[in-house]
């Protein structure tokens, strides 16, 4: 009923368009480019706003405090797990591990001349050649040279320590940011205040894209959201940044939040998407399609072939006498540089997708040319191979 009372508002608003006076001469009909609808498999979805954030990102501080002498990174660089990243000076605290080192041996001389002595008080004590009072300072002085070793052996492993600190490296693979240190800046090391800031590091190949999605969405789509989450049956989205046509970048839900937000009575649902190439940036805003059936086939126009007469959406098609008639439409959302139509034509029909200005009627005939869907660009056939010269004959 919907489609009739448009085509009829069509129908009247082109009668008012003036025809060739009887007998005036007759212009030859417009060409005008023509496409088949596109079938395609698809799934309904809808589309929300969304923004990126990293799976991973890491703030690079130094450890320990000392001259920046190189730094090995440039800003923006991507970088390999454990890759070196910057490098303070080393001396003081080689210095400070050869003390340690000379530390330990010492504590280990006296715990072996300690030992000696223990175990010396120990045998002399059952023939009473020393007192009770001998053997057991004996006793007491090896075990105080057993916790100076262990203590000297602590001050080793943290002088070690230190010196591996020197070297920051890359804890993962990823992204570097602007590098906030140079050459030659002394570095803070980590203590009551936090160490120096360097440099941080986001994780590459993959990002989060997060998303609200209403309440009343949330009630139909909830069980297939939670079962992606849970590892189960994936539910696909499809991702598009600015200055992207359509959503190139796929991905999955993958995380689900445990509460709607009361303020916005929303609930907050992550995707993890791909991104081989780096080109997804954490802080972007992105253009989610979410999944919310199974592929089924549909007719696909071309946007730019739809036509607009007030609230209406019609197409002009052209039969195979190159007569024109209106087709109003029901549309569905957009894919791509498509729409889906839900109602008013079928596979077959020609749709005039170039040249419309020159239609100004329905029932107008047009001289259809066979034209491209997708580009809305007119099909030249191929010229035909000339044929080979004849012997001994010119080309």
């Amino acid at each position: 009923m919907k489609l009739r009372l448009v085509t009829c508002s069509l129908l009247a608003l082109a009668g008012c368009g003036e025809k060739p006076a009887e007998g005036g001469q007759q212009m030859p009909p417009p060409p005008v480019g023509v496409a088949q609808p596109v079938v395609r498999d698809h799934a309904d979805s809808r589309i929300y706003t969304g923004r990126v954030e990293a799976i991973s990102t890491v703030e690079l501080r130094s450890l320990v405090g000392g001259t920046i002498v190189e730094v090995l990174v440039e800003d923006g660089a991507a970088v390999a797990a454990d890759q070196e990243l910057f490098r303070i000076d080393r001396a003081p605290f080689e210095a400070t591990q050869a003390r340690a080192k000379a530390d330990l041996a010492r504590a280990q001389a006296r715990h072996d001349q300690a030992k000696l002595r223990a175990d010396r008080a120990a045998k002399l004590l059952p023939d009473h050649v020393i007192s009770q009072q001998d053997h057991d300072d004996a006793q007491a002085a090896l075990a105080a040279a057993v916790a100076e070793v262990v203590a000297a052996k602590a001050a080793l492993v943290a002088a070690d320590l230190d010196l591996t600190y020197c070297t920051v490296r890359a804890p993962m693979a990823g992204r570097i940011g602007r590098v906030l240190a140079t050459q030659g800046n002394i570095a803070q090391g980590s203590g009551p205040a936090p160490g120096t800031h360097l440099a941080t590091l986001v994780s590459k190949d993959q990002v989060y894209v997060l998303f609200d999605v209403d309440e009343a969405a949330w009630r139909e789509l909830g069980p297939r959201l939670t079962a992606s989450a849970d590892g189960g049956e994936p539910v696909r989205v499809q991702v598009g940044l600015a200055g992207e046509t359509g959503h190139p970048h796929e991905g999955r839900v993958s995380v689900i939040d445990n509460r709607i937000d009361s303020a916005s009575g929303s609930i907050r649902v992550r995707a993890t998407v791909a991104d081989p190439d780096g080109v997804i940036l954490p802080g972007a805003f992105a253009r989610v399609r979410l999944q919310v059936g199974e592929p089924r086939p549909v007719l696909l126009v071309n946007e730019r072939a739809v036509q607009a007469q007030l609230n209406s959406r019609f197409v002009y098609t052209v039969d195979d006498q190159g007569i024109t008639a209106i087709r109003p439409l029901v549309l569905g959302e957009t894919v791509d540089q498509y729409r889906v139509v839900l109602e008013g034509i079928a596979a077959g029909d020609r749709i005039a997708v170039t040249n419309t200005a020159k239609i100004f009627f329905p029932g107008m005939p047009v001289d259809p040319k066979p034209a491209d869907m997708a580009s809305l660009e007119l099909i030249t056939a191929a010229a035909p191979e000339a044929a080979p010269a004849a012997e001994g004959q010119a080309p």
